[in-house]
């Protein structure tokens, strides 16, 4: 009986990650033969990326209605809308937390560089910009990665070994975004010092966003929300090339704690 499971728990774990990153990078794969490039400026190919990295949800939803049971999916979508999992402490970290590790960046970045204090507010940064932020990111990828990768792989790996394998994967699902002409990660180009601040600051982020899963009750709201913030904080508040890298640094000592803290409490 035990094999079976494992099979069944591997199983899900592989269809999952065939559709979430199999789709997207089979999307870009095309949209580039067809650009004739190694990069897409055509407007309607980059709607079309944008759609194919809904992915984690499409993959989520599969996993949900293939595999799991009728009190199970219930479940799940009971953590993403169920606010009583959240205590108002967590409420405070998660709205907190992502200014605050900006603005801390922004403040050591001096001391430790030859850079002054650039801490700005965009002028990009509109009502309408911040609610379509909250659609496009936080909601159809914690959907997928917090929702049901993540209790896949810890009942297969463990916290650690779950939140840092996602981690990588989450930043390899990214790489689309690098090749369309316009987006941020566009702006970073692929392979320079910025893309692996990116790539290493969304390992660190996989971690802290583990944490408060776990830490709420396995409520997918929170991360949602965590990782709405965490955007929103990024789009808000410019910062230079110096303070980025203090910002992962930051990040990772933080992730770091909490792994050291997890496996001394397990």
């Amino acid at each position: 009986m035990s094999d079976t499971k494992n099979e069944s728990l591997t199983g899900q774990i592989v269809y999952f990650f065939l559709i979430s990153h199999g789709l997207p990078l089979l999307v870009t794969a095309i949209l580039l033969l067809l650009e004739k490039s190694f990069s897409i400026s055509t407007p309607a190919f980059g709607t079309v990326i944008y759609l194919g990295m809904l992915s984690p949800t499409i993959a989520a939803l599969f996993i949900v209605y293939y595999f799991y049971d009728q009190n199970k999916r219930k479940e799940y979508w009971k953590s993403v809308i169920d606010f009583r999992r959240i205590k108002w402490q967590w409420i405070i970290v998660i709205i907190t937390f992502p200014i605050l590790l900006r603005l801390l960046s922004a403040i050591f970045t001096p001391l430790f560089t030859n850079s002054g204090l650039d801490f700005d507010f965009s002028s990009n940064m509109t009502i309408t910009y911040a609610i379509m932020l909250f659609f496009f990111g936080p909601v159809p990828e914690e959907l997928g990665w917090r929702g049901v990768a993540l209790p896949l792989l810890n009942k297969k790996w463990g916290f650690s070994a779950a939140v840092l394998f996602l981690g990588f994967m989450w930043a390899i699902w990214h790489l689309p975004l690098f090749f369309v002409e316009g987006t941020y990660q566009c702006q970073l180009g692929l392979g320079s010092t910025m893309f692996w601040n990116y790539m290493i600051s969304i390992l660190f982020h996989s971690v802290i966003l583990g944490f408060i899963y776990f830490g709420t009750h396995k409520s997918i709201l929170a991360v949602i929300l965590f990782h709405y913030f965490g955007n929103l904080s990024g789009e808000m508040f410019d910062m230079n090339f110096e303070a980025e890298i203090i910002s992962t640094i930051l990040r990772g000592i933080i992730a770091l704690t909490l792994l050291i803290y997890l496996s001394r409490n397990q």
